[in-house]
């Protein structure tokens, strides 16, 4: 006897520390998920659930047994052996087999309504009271704010089918679709009641009966649910849209697509970024933004050209105002707006991001192939953000970006107004006088670059102005193309002296010689029309000039002038350097 108790102690202690493939299957022990996935696909191929009592009932019992059996063995596991590790995964697979029952009568439901009733809410029974008896059996807290959610959860997927019976006799009908839609948002509702839990953190799951850390316990459950939920959305698209054709052809088109989810994903979004504020996680909130974009991309994909899903998509248009890919961008917009009034990493970038892509993207875009012209209010809304930003931190590159959202909208509104024919014009006046602004408020690197690049730019339009030519200013009043260089000259010379520019001065002094030039060869060209041989005249007057100059270095006086002007300040300073007179 003491022999073979000392074997099998030997035996368990080998046991405790497995090595290679057999200590890996001894350790997460994948065998209970697979008896169950095996169970389920054979029970499903063995009845039939078309409306068939014997075989519906037959399938319900068969389904309840197997799921008490797992429950069974997860309480014993625990309160017997302490197994923990087995018993996670048996928990997650008795709610993965109540989130079975909830899907595999639908059928049931569609063929006869009444005996889908009974299955629906007789599962609803079984599993609210197996998973309560489960928890309290192997003493799992799970708090009230974690508890009240997983119970809404778990009512949506037995009950909101029944609430689509009634309308199944018209598929075409705008109720069913709609409701088949509004799974997805229902469900964004039932999770986002986790809000309260999460800001409550870590402490509110601490002792809670087992070695399950947070957040593996009890986000792993919401996590399973999660899942299904997207599963879900989809199947009751194909199980209750088309019964009768499913039925006779054996398939139907759906009118589900990628957009559906869309709804559920922000939500999960908003859990990701309350999780990260409660844990003060900067990577866990950059990441929450940062996968944001990805909502739109989903928005996007998915959209067929059959009749079923571009039927829906229509009604979808109509009824809600805009395309999947626009309401969704507006969503993503809102989300980075709450975001950032939360000082989330990322928030503003994404903010503005999404205000710049709400420009191009409008009520009808489908897809990027279907992008409209800009649109000036979100311009207008980036400008006031980043300008707003720009004078509070003292960001000059900010200030940048919102001139330039400001200039797009005014020279759109310009368009709009039937003078579009000037907005290049404008444009370009609004981007020099954006550059001084910013330069004279911004005294940094940038700020300087800007205002050299603003006086460069005014000088090279005050030389093509001063030039003239074809096409120059079409519809601006002649008096006022002729004013313009002058303009430009008094305005670079009082900003060169108020903002102590250089560039400034220098772009004074080339336009009032270039204007000066101007002038001089216009009465020039009129002179010559009075004065036949004024070409001669003045050719012979250059000549005399130079002529007199030559003479002018010959006699010296140029180079004595200059000697004398480097002898007078060693002068000065031997003068300065002599003693007084003495009295």
């Amino acid at each position: 006897m003491s022999h073979l108790t000392q074997t099998l102690t030997t035996l368990g202690r080998k046991l405790d520390r497995p090595r290679g493939p057999v200590g890996w299957l001894y350790t997460n022990n994948p065998f209970y998920v697979l008896s169950a996935d095996l169970v389920f696909i054979g029970l499903r191929m063995s009845f039939d659930t078309s409306g068939r009592t014997i075989g519906t009932g037959a399938l319900m019992i068969a389904l309840l047994g197997y799921t008490l059996l797992l429950a069974t063995t997860a309480c014993l596991l625990i309160r017997v052996g302490r197994v923990w590790d087995d018993a996670r995964t048996l928990l997650l697979l008795v709610v993965a087999m109540f989130l079975a029952i909830s899907v595999t009568f639908d059928e049931a439901l569609a063929g006869n309504p009444r005996l889908g009733r009974a299955c629906f809410l007789g599962g609803l029974l079984f599993a609210i009271l197996v998973g309560e008896g489960l928890l309290r059996g192997i003493r799992l807290r799970l708090g009230p704010l974690y508890h009240a959610p997983y119970l809404l959860i778990l009512c949506l997927f037995f009950l909101y089918p029944l609430a689509l019976t009634p309308f199944l006799r018209d598929p075409e009908g705008p109720a069913l679709r709609w409701l088949l839609f509004g799974f997805s948002p229902l469900a964004s509702l039932a999770f986002l009641s986790l809000i309260p839990a999460i800001r409550r953190g870590r402490g509110y799951v601490a002792k809670n009966g087992s070695p399950w850390p947070y957040p593996l316990f009890p986000w792993t459950l919401f996590g399973l649910l999660a899942a299904a939920v997207c599963g879900r959305a989809a199947y009751l698209c194909t199980s209750f849209h088309f019964v009768e054709m499913s039925r006779s052809v054996g398939r139907s088109d759906s009118i589900f697509g990628p957009y559906f989810l869309v709804p559920f994903l922000l939500a999960l979004d908003v859990l990701l970024v309350e999780a990260a504020i409660a844990s003060r996680s900067r990577p866990m909130q950059r990441l929450a933004m940062a996968v944001l974009p990805g909502v739109l991309v989903l928005a996007m994909a998915g959209h067929r050209p059959d009749p079923v899903f571009r039927g829906f998509l229509d009604l979808f248009r109509k009824g809600l105002g805009g395309s999947p890919l626009y309401l969704s961008l507006v969503a993503v917009t809102g989300l980075y707006a709450h975001a950032a009034s939360r000082r989330v990493p990322l928030g503003l970038a994404g903010l503005t991001s999404s205000l710049l892509a709400l420009a191009v993207v409008g009520p009808d875009t489908y897809h990027l192939n279907g992008l409209v012209a800009p649109r000036p209010f979100p311009l207008l809304a980036v400008a006031i953000l980043e300008l707003g930003l720009a004078v509070r931190r003292r960001e000059s590159w900010r200030s940048v970006v919102g001139s330039a959202c400001l200039v797009a909208t005014i020279t759109i509104g310009l368009d709009r107004l039937g003078l579009g024919h000037h907005r290049g014009l404008a444009a370009f006046h609004l981007a020099v006088i954006a550059a001084i602004g910013i330069g004279a408020c911004f005294r940094d690197r940038l700020g300087r670059f800007l205002q050299h690049l603003a006086a460069a730019c005014l000088g090279l339009s005050c030389l093509v102005a001063i030039r003239g030519g074809p096409g120059l200013g079409d519809g601006v009043p002649e008096d006022l193309l002729r004013a313009y260089p002058l303009l430009v000259i008094v305005a670079s010379a009082l900003l060169g002296y108020g903002i102590r520019c250089p560039s400034f001065l220098a772009v004074a002094l080339v336009g009032l010689t270039g204007w000066l030039a101007g002038a001089g060869w216009r009465t020039y060209r009129d002179l010559r029309r009075i004065v036949v041989g004024l070409d001669w005249i003045a050719s012979g007057l250059i000549f005399f000039a130079l002529a007199a100059a030559i003479s002018l270095l010959k006699t010296g006086l140029p180079a004595k002038w200059a000697d004398g002007r480097r002898a007078d300040p060693l002068r000065t300073g031997a003068e300065a350097e002599a003693p007084g007179p003495t009295g």
